[in-house]
């Protein structure tokens, strides 16, 4: 049997964590989160992460240190960069060509993000 596809989120606000959690923990994912850069690079170590969702400004490093960890560890996973400071309409993903790293304003329509996390880990 295949192991549940594993998504990291990765937000220095506990209510933010939580409710990503609410929202996905029914849908067959095995679920992370960290509150830290240095957290999330120690589950990225630790366990294999398809997606991650990682907000911009964290309290010791930036969301960007997050999304090249695991794009060097784990070049596969989807990488999804969130913040309040992008020029993203609301409910609008775009994706960077470039590097292959998804941006995401914050707030967030949650439709779109859970289309975005079901056609990428389909």
């Amino acid at each position: 049997m295949d192991k549940a596809r594993s998504i990291l989120f990765v937000d220095d606000e506990e209510e933010i964590l939580e409710m990503l959690v609410d929202i996905f923990s029914e849908e067959g994912y095995e679920l992370h989160t960290a509150s830290s850069a240095e957290q999330a690079k120690a589950v990225i170590e630790q366990n294999r992460v398809d997606f991650v969702l990682s907000d911009l400004k964290l309290p010791d490093a930036s969301g960007k240190d997050v999304i090249r960890h695991v794009k060097d560890r784990s070049p596969a996973a989807v990488r999804v960069l969130s913040s309040g400071y992008f020029d993203v309409d609301f409910g609008q993903i775009k994706l960077d060509s470039r590097d292959g790293t998804f941006y995401l304003s914050k707030p967030w329509d949650l439709f779109a993000l859970k289309q975005l996390v079901a056609e990428r880990l389909a």
